[in-house]
C-alpha cells in the first residue's frame, strides 16, 4: 500500500512538473522574445523597411508607417516617457548614439538592455541597416534597402565650399563641420565644408573665419520649428558678415529641414544628396 502511495504520488508530481513547464512555455509565448522599442523616427523607417515587429514608437508629428500607428508612443529625447517603455517589456530598446545621455542612466536602473544605433554618417547608417538585418534575420531585405540608398556618383569638376549652419528656437546657430552627416554628404558631393572646428561636429560660429572663406553655398539647417528658425536666420543674414557671403549675393542660400534633412542620416539620404549635388552644381 506504502508503495502504491509514493507512485501516485510519483505521478502527480511529474504531472505538476509538466503542467508548470507548459504554462511557462505559454507565457513566454504571450510576452515575445523580441519587443524592440525604436526612439527616433529614422529608426521606425528602417525597422519598417525590414518589416520588424516593434512594441513601440517614439511620438512624433511625422506620421508612422501603417503597422506601427497604433502602437504606444515613448516620447522622444525631448520629454521621455520611461513608464510607457517599461509597460511595454521591451527586450531592446535603440537609441541614437548621440542621445544615450537621455536615456542610459533610467534604462541601466530598470535592467533593460539599450543597444546604440549610430547614423552621424551615411556609411554608419548602412552599416547599422545591415546589422538589424542579421540581428532579426531580415539580410535579404536589408540588402535590397541599401540598394535604394546607394548615391549618384560625383559629378562636380571643382571644390564649391560651402557653410552649414544648424538653427536652434530662439534665435541661436552652430556651424557643423566635415564629420557632420550633412558635411559627410557635402564632402561626397565633391564640396568642400568650411567655417567649423575639424574637432567639433557643432561650434559656435566665427565670424571673421566664416567671411574669410567666403562660402559659395550655405545650408541653413532647422533642428526644430523650422519657420521661427528661418525667419532668425533671414535677421541674421541682413547683417555683416552673412550679408556679404557670396551664397548670400547668388541666391545661393537654402533652408532644409526633416524628413529630408536632419542632425543624422535617415532614409531621404539620397532626396537630400541629390539636392546638395544640384546646389553645388549651380554654384561651381
Amino acid at each position: 500500500m506504502a508503495k502504491k502511495q509514493v507512485f501516485v504520488s510519483g505521478v502527480i508530481l511529474i504531472v505538476l512538473l509538466i503542467g508548470g513547464v507548459g504554462y511557462a512555455v505559454a507565457q513566454r509565448q504571450a510576452q515575445p522574445a523580441n519587443r524592440p522599442v525604436a526612439t527616433t523616427m529614422a529608426q521606425v523607417a528602417i525597422f519598417d523597411r525590414l518589416g520588424v515587429p516593434l512594441a513601440a514608437v517614439p511620438t512624433s508629428q511625422e506620421p508612422l508607417p501603417a503597422r506601427y500607428a497604433q502602437l504606444p508612443k515613448v516620447g522622444n529625447h525631448v520629454s521621455v516617457n520611461f513608464e510607457q517603455i517599461l509597460r511595454v517589456h521591451p527586450s531592446v530598446v535603440y537609441v541614437d548614439a548621440a542621445l544615450t545621455a537621455d536615456y542610459a542612466t533610467k534604462l541601466k536602473v530598470s535592467q533593460i538592455k539599450m543597444t546604440t544605433l549610430d547614423f552621424t554618417t551615411y556609411q554608419q547608417l548602412t552599416r547599422n541597416i545591415l546589422q538589424l538585418g542579421m540581428t532579426y534575420h531580415q539580410v535579404a531585405a536589408a540588402q535590397k534597402l541599401l540598394r535604394s540608398l546607394k548615391l549618384p556618383p560625383k559629378t562636380l569638376k571643382k571644390p564649391v565650399k560651402v557653410l552649414i549652419l544648424v538653427g536652434m528656437p530662439g534665435g541661436g546657430f552652430l556651424v557643423a563641420n566635415a564629420h557632420s552627416y550633412l558635411g559627410d554628404l557635402v564632402k561626397r558631393a565633391g564640396g568642400e565644408v568650411v567655417g567649423g572646428d575639424v574637432n567639433q561636429s557643432l561650434t559656435t560660429p566665427n565670424p571673421q573665419a566664416i567671411a574669410q572663406e567666403n562660402p559659395a553655398v550655405v545650408i541653413r539647417l532647422a533642428h526644430a520649428m523650422p519657420t521661427q528658425v528661418k525667419q532668425s536666420f533671414d535677421q541674421i543674414f541682413q547683417q555683416a558678415p552673412y550679408a556679404h557671403l557670396k551664397a548670400t549675393q547668388t541666391g545661393q542660400i537654402h533652408d532644409v529641414s526633416a524628413p529630408d534633412f536632419g542632425m543624422t542620416a535617415n532614409l531621404q539620404v539620397v532626396t537630400a544628396y541629390r539636392d546638395i549635388q544640384q546646389w553645388l552644381a549651380v554654384a561651381q
